[in-house]
């Protein structure tokens, strides 16, 4: 059966969202993409279980599918909680940098949206730089710091939300739109 819109979580985790998605639009594709293996095993057994048929797993590297995602075809990209890898030596293995948003431009529709959430304060400042920079191709849709925290309407409470809250870390919330 044929989707309408595709939506596409990086690093899915322990899936909560995936599995949120796929019920929520039950006639569009929801592409998954991680690496780690046991997440893996996990949502595919969960994606068994629920007899969920609108999914799809992608295990390799998101720059290898962003080379085979079709250019401007994705209504919605879901980045929650990505590794923050906090230390300094460590941080130039950050996913959201300012080539991986050059990738999310070329993949996103016209007036597609991106979910970025993190709790990690200096993973917060880079992501926020690299907003700017591409200021020209997406909106930023909830700029008010009121409309920065995790919407729990919209997202399930994933082991990443809950771990940061445990640790007394706030969750921001940053929603872009393409221009």
């Amino acid at each position: 059966k044929k989707s309408h819109k595709v939506f596409l979580e990086i690093g899915f985790g322990h899936g909560e969202n995936l599995i949120n998605l796929a019920k929520k639009n039950k006639n569009n594709l929801i592409l998954g993409c991680e690496i780690y293996k046991p997440a893996i095993a996990k949502i595919i057994e969960k994606i068994e279980e629920k007899n969920l048929k609108n999914i799809l797993i992608f295990t390799e590297d998101i720059f290898l599918l962003f080379k085979k995602i079709k250019k401007n075809s994705i209504e919605e990209i879901f980045l929650l909680f990505p590794d923050p890898w906090p230390k300094k030596r460590h941080s130039k293995r950050r996913l959201i940098n300012n080539d991986f948003m050059k990738r999310l431009i070329s993949i996103i529709k016209r007036n597609g949206k991106i979910h970025i959430v993190t709790d990690s304060q200096s993973y917060l400042r880079q992501i926020l730089s690299s907003v700017f920079k591409f200021r020209n191709y997406f909106l930023w849709v909830n700029q008010i710091i009121d409309s920065w925290k995790f919407d729990l309407n919209k997202f399930p409470q994933t082991k990443f939300y809950k771990k940061a809250i445990k640790s007394n870390r706030k969750p921001f919330y940053i929603k872009l739109k393409k221009l």
